[in-house]
């Protein structure tokens, strides 16, 4: 990594800073809901945990700021995408900008 490429931890603020910057504005007339992804409802799953690992999921999300079904997902994926990824692959930091993009609306981050 380069002296001048951002970090994730400066790209998080950032991206941050972008959405926390309009976040109060009201939604533009023309906003509509979208899905994201190939276009189908999203499906729900039902999971239990034992108190102890609710309490994990919970004190995690908190850390974050994040509601509790979202860092669960979050987790879900993340596994999945570990499993998935050869354990010497790099993470390219935009990729990851471009990531925490798609998941803030663009009606927040559009300069008004």
């Amino acid at each position: 990594m380069s002296s001048d490429e951002p970090t994730v931890e400066e790209l998080l603020v950032e991206v941050g800073e972008e959405s926390e910057a309009v976040r109060h504005r009201p939604l533009p007339d023309d906003a509509v809901g979208v899905r994201r992804g190939d276009g189908a409802a999203p499906r729900v799953l039902s999971v239990r945990l034992t108190a102890p690992q609710y309490a994990r999921l919970a004190a995690a999300a908190e850390a974050r700021d994040l509601p509790v079904s979202t860092m669960a997902r979050l987790a879900i994926l993340e596994q999945l995408d570990d499993a998935d990824r050869p354990a010497s692959s790099p993470i390219e930091l935009t990729t990851v900008a471009a990531a925490l993009r798609e998941v803030i609306r663009p009606e927040f981050l559009r300069a008004g």
